[in-house]
């Protein structure tokens, strides 16, 4: 069954001011289907081999390795900015926790969600893998004046260089329009603050992003990282709370040797 607990607003000490159009009594549960049944969760992440030997752990030295992750259950989200996700960047650069959630000062509720895992070819031969985060499910009321996947972000890392922390961060396709030297384009700005520009679009209403790797060798590994968070200054992030709404999301990676 659905949780559909959700909580009012409550006012939060801000880091960088307030946050433009803020979405009052905005919050937001990620319901993840698991093998067997279902939890309430924020993401899960399942593996299919075909031909390669490759396995996820929430740990660099692949300890309690599986072909699939639920992640832990967690409050509601407020909204948030990526303004203040700026003064978290330390912790988020470590990866060194698999989960890891920012809460409001009442902690009953999120700001922020992160999930780091690793992918490892545990074969004697190469592989390549297609890796798709999916929103299998949206759930809303017809009534709600935008849905959660409007001013839901996703920062995705994908760093097969495990010293390096690169990033790239998704959202839905704006309603509005802006100018990219001669092309129109409808991305939408990942916030506002000026520096952190356009966000990529998510691929379609159902798919936010897909990653392919080739040739992972033998014993090596890929570090992943989902930072999710509800971005307080998007421009549909203003007036009444969707109610009743909620988003399936799991991570498929379908692996075969090179």
């Amino acid at each position: 069954m659905l949780d559909r607990t959700y909580i009012r607003k409550r006012r939060t000490r801000r880091i960088i001011g307030a946050i433009a159009g803020a979405c009052a009594g905005l919050s937001l549960i990620f319901i993840a289907i698991a093998l067997l049944g279902q939890r309430a969760a924020p993401l899960t992440i399942t593996l299919t081999n075909s031909g390669a030997s490759l396995s996820l752990s929430t740990t660099e030295s692949g300890e309690e390795s599986a072909v699939y992750l639920v992640a832990d259950t967690v409050p509601s989200y407020d909204e948030y900015s990526e303004q203040q996700l700026i003064y978290e960047n330390e912790n988020l650069e470590v990866d060194n926790e698999n989960t890891y959630s920012r809460l409001t000062l009442n902690e009953k509720s999120t700001l922020f969600f992160k999930y780091t895992f690793f992918v490892t070819n545990n074969g004697n031969k190469s592989a390549d893998y297609d890796l798709a985060l999916n929103m299998s499910q949206r759930t809303h009321e017809a009534s709600n004046r935008f849905d959660l996947d409007s001013v839901l972000r996703v920062r995705f890392y994908e760093n097969r260089n495990l010293d390096e922390h690169n990033y790239v961060t998704y959202a839905k396709k704006s309603k509005t329009p802006h100018k990219e030297g001669d092309e129109i384009s409808w991305k939408e700005k990942v916030s506002d603050v000026e520096e952190s520009g356009y966000a990529e679009e998510f691929v379609n209403s159902n798919l936010i992003l897909k990653s392919t790797v080739t040739n992972l060798k033998p014993n090596e590994k890929v570090r992943y990282t989902f930072v999710f968070w509800i971005e307080g200054s998007d421009p549909e992030c203003s007036g009444e709370a969707p109610v009743d709404s909620a988003l399936i999301l799991g991570v498929e990676i379908g692996a075969h040797e090179s």
